[in-house]
């Protein structure tokens, strides 16, 4: 008979996975080190598979790791979904959600499905954007709640964190030893690019970009045509066309991106529509923001 996967294994392997390190996680989980490394050795021995690679810079998904990922958030959510449907109660009202496009073709719009079945009541209004454009729309009173990079947002953010980046290139990718590294790189107002870059002649690595656009999926499709290689967040990485890169290409160590979530001050009937989405993307981001301990932001 196949075994149920346990969801506290689970929650130790996306805890690591999110945070790129046994320390950290063992402190957001309220747990010691030894103990979360020891469930994270049961999951492995239990799957058969090796889920990540320890170095003395952290920890990195394997590519069996990168599959499982997915999977873990979805075992993980169906629980929370249940306890958050269960107590909705009479949460109604509109919420007007922006984000960068890096977020909203990752797995958070699938969370935020969830989130509209598990609150009915809350309807949604999303707005993909740059972090320009949205921090604009948030200060004239175009949205109430942004994700967005702190850099670029001209407000003070509730909360910040940091995702780790990942090398990728097609699945059929290779590069010489002293060959010329081929970049698809993003265009804008990408601050990540520059760090790349900057990674890159540190390493003292020969590179030349090209493909450029602002496009996720546009560099998505680039990547998985083998043009050359780029940097994306996990969520972002097409495990069936794309295989993640590192030491082993000769790449140095991936840049992190920073992100922050933004509220402007909102009062009445909305305001728990607003506290109810704020409190779901710090569940799902794994801000370690709990149900008992809700930021509120005063109206003004």
């Amino acid at each position: 008979m196949t075994r149920d996967l346990d969801s506290s294994l689970l929650r130790a392997f996306v805890t690591v996975a999110e945070t790129g390190a046994v320390g950290v996680a063992a402190a957001r989980l309220a747990r010691t080190q030894a103990a979360v490394s020891m469930q994270l050795r049961r999951l492995e021995e239990e799957l058969g598979q090796r889920l990540l690679d320890r170095s003395p810079r952290g920890v990195q998904l394997t590519e069996a790791g990168h599959l499982l990922l997915p999977f873990a958030h979805t075992i993980l959510g169906a629980g929370t979904d249940a306890r958050r449907a269960l107590s909705a109660g009479q949460v109604s009202g509109t919420v007007r959600l922006g984000m960068l496009e890096d977020i909203a073709v990752g797995r958070l719009p699938r969370a935020l499905r969830r989130f509209s079945i598990a609150y009915p009541q809350v309807a949604l209004e999303i707005v993909v954007d740059t972090s320009s454009a949205l921090s604009n729309r948030l200060a004239d009173g175009g949205l109430d709640v942004v994700v967005g990079d702190p850099a670029l947002v001209d407000a003070v953010p509730l909360l910040t964190w940091t995702q780790p980046l990942f090398w990728v290139g097609a699945r059929g990718f290779s590069r010489e030893d002293e060959a010329v590294l081929p970049v698809v790189a993003f265009g804008g107002a990408c601050l990540w690019q520059q760090q790349v870059l900057t990674a890159l002649r540190r390493a003292g690595i020969a590179w030349r970009i090209v493909c450029t656009s602002t496009s996720l999926p546009a560099v998505q499709s680039a990547v998985e045509a083998g043009l050359g290689v780029s940097v994306l967040l996990d969520g972002n990485i097409r495990s069936e066309s794309m295989r993640v890169l590192g030491q082993a290409d000769g790449l140095p160590d991936a840049p992190t991106a920073d992100f922050g979530l933004f509220m402007r001050p909102v009062s009445g009937a909305q305001a728990a529509a607003v506290q109810t989405l704020q409190t779901f993307l710090c569940e799902e981001l794994h801000l370690g923001l709990r149900e008992s301990e809700p930021l509120v932001v005063p109206a003004g």
